[in-house]
Formats: C-alpha cells, sequence, structure tokens
C-alpha cells in the first residue's frame, strides 16, 4: 500500500517482507486521481503503457507517452496529472538504494549510489524508444517486475542482481547527471517549503498575497513560478490539500459534514459541497455512504494496485 503521511513524503505499508521495494499499477481513469506534489526517499521508475498525463519532476515538466520509461531520484518532488480525460496506465517500481549497498562504505555506494541518495546527482527524468539504451534499460525493468509481481523461489537476491544492472545500464548510457545548484534548484526548495507550510496550515485563510510575502515573491511572479514547479494553481492546490483532508473525516468520523467543511477551511457549506462533487464526483454525503469503512474506499490522492503476492 501507498500513503501519504501529514509532510506530503510517500511512505511505504504493508509489505510482505522486510526489502525496501514496493511495486503496483496505477490506472487514471475520467481525471483521477491527479497526483499531487510529494516525495519520498526511494527511487520510483515508470513504464507507460498506455495513454498520457502531465509529469513534473523537480523543474522538468512532460507529457508522457506510451513506452516512456520515468525515472525519479530520490525525495525528487513529483506529481502527476490527468490531462482531460484521457487514461493513463502505468507499473511503478519503487526502491531505496539500501536495498543495493548505499549504506555500506565502499567504492560503489560513494561513487554512484550515494551521490543518487543525497541529491548531488539526478536523472535524465524520462528514457524513450528512440534513445541510447533503451531496449537494454527497458528489458532490465520488465524483469524487475516480473520477479516483484511473482516472487519466485530465492526471488529476492535475483532481484538485486537485476537492481544493479539497471543501475550500471542508466549510468553507462549518461542517464544520471550531476544537479545544479542554481536559481531554477533554488526556487523548488523553496516550493518544497512551501508545499510543507500549506499541507499544515490548510485549515486557514491562505490568500495568494499571504502566501506570496512567505516566498518573497510579489502575487504575479509567486503564481507563476508555483505553476511551473507544480502544474496547478495554488489555489486549486489548496482545495484539493483541503478535499483530501474532508474525504479523510467523512470517512473515518461521524462529524456533521458542515463541521468538516469548516475545520479543512471551507467558510461555506455550498461551495464545500460544489468543489467536492467537482473532484470526487459525489457529494460528500454519497462519498461518506459509498466508500465507508465497512465497504472499503479508494485512496483520493494516488489510486494503486499492489501486484505483490501476500
Amino acid at each position: 500500500m501507498i500513503v501519504k503521511n501529514d509532510t506530503f513524503k510517500q511512505e511505504m505499508t504493508d509489505r510482505a517482507h522486510l526489502l525496501p521495494y514496493n511495486f503496483f499499477d496505477t490506472y487514471v481513469e475520467d481525471g483521477r486521481p491527479d497526483v499531487l506534489f510529494h516525495w519520498h526517499p526511494e527511487i520510483e521508475i515508470n513504464y507507460v503503457y498506455e495513454g498520457s498525463a502531465r509529469y513534473h519532476i523537480d523543474y522538468d515538466f512532460f507529457n508522457s507517452q506510451p513506452g516512456d520509461i520515468i525515472l525519479i531520484r530520490p525525495n525528487g518532488m513529483h506529481s502527476i496529472h490527468p490531462i482531460e480525460r484521457q487514461t493513463h496506465h502505468t507499473e511503478t517500481f519503487q526502491f531505496h538504494l539500501d536495498m543495493i549497498g548505499n549504506s555500506v562504505v565502499d567504492q560503489v555506494s560513494l561513487r554512484y549510489l550515494q551521490p543518487l541518495q543525497t541529491s548531488s546527482c539526478k536523472f535524465v527524468p524520462r528514457i524513450q524508444p528512440d534513445m541510447a539504451g533503451y531496449e537494454e534499460i527497458k528489458e532490465a525493468l520488465f524483469q524487475i517486475f516480473s520477479l516483484s509481481r511473482n516472487e519466485g523461489r530465492h526471488f529476492e537476491i535475483l532481484l538485486k542482481a537485476r537492481l544493479n544492472e539497471l543501475i550500471y545500464l542508466l549510468y553507462y548510457h549518461h542517464y544520471v547527471l550531476k544537479k545544479n545548484t542554481d536559481d531554477t534548484y533554488r526556487k523548488n526548495e523553496r516550493i518544497r517549503e512551501l508545499i510543507d507550510f500549506i499541507n499544515h496550515n490548510y485549515q486557514h485563510n491562505l490568500s495568494i498575497s499571504y502566501l506570496a510575502d512567505f516566498m518573497g515573491y510579489s502575487k504575479t511572479h509567486f503564481m507563476t513560478v508555483f505553476k511551473q514547479q507544480t502544474g496547478t494553481s495554488c489555489t486549486e492546490f489548496i482545495i484539493q490539500i483541503r478535499l483530501n483532508k474532508a474525504s479523510d473525516l467523512l470517512l473515518n468520523t461521524a462529524d456533521p459534514i458542515l463541521e468538516i467543511a469548516s475545520s479543512v477551511g471551507f467558510n461555506n457549506l455550498s461551495n464545500f459541497n460544489r468543489q467536492f462533487k467537482n473532484y470526487f464526483h459525489v457529494t460528500p454525503s454519497q462519498y461518506r455512504k459509498q466508500f465507508s469503512k465497512a465497504k472499503g474506499h479508494p485512496t483520493p490522492i494516488k489510486s494503486a494496485r499492489n501486484q505483490r503476492k501476500d
């Protein structure tokens, strides 16, 4: 299962093994899920089977295409936004570099693994079929997927070998780069701080003027930078955070809807109902009834089907 804690870091839970990895499918249908900016200490590798979505990875952004191999460095901020009503199907493998020896002090760790884990290096965000080494990298990735999906006899040993092979291929074909420390990177880090601030203060009145002052920007510059870095407006980002918090309260408490709306930052019940229905396609009361804990409910930030055998 993939969850996000209250600092918008993504965490992995409920693994049936002790290895620091997870493997899952994600399907985007009817504009959901819309994955907000978040980060996690694991490398994330996505393979796109179908459709297109808008990826923002640190300060790179692009529309994915079938066949893309998408790479996200440890602790790299990223979001995935649906494009209108297009479908989007990916398989994702996340793993911590400790799984292949990052914490061991030797030449491999010091030269190749720790620069990735400490963010002094980054990945080229996407490898496409016409790029160098694509077929080799795809074959290694699909072997990793197969091993994770089936978990056959002694699969852990071979899985580690394939992960080492994958890292080797990414270095060999120059898909690992030194990370720049320019103004764009500093803006990215400031946005990370702002997202933490919003996530801890979403229930308050967060005006654009106030948040622009928090960043030290003019309103116009702030709105431009936020959109460039996250792929969504700041106002829409705040609304989505509030609605996701509200969905948790609807499912896990018996609080009245008016009280929930107020507690997550909506001062007007009709506006809350309208925004909620626009985002989840049902009213708050319908959502509570349909997705009660007794029946199970979807994860509003990311819909993932874990393919591991328990």
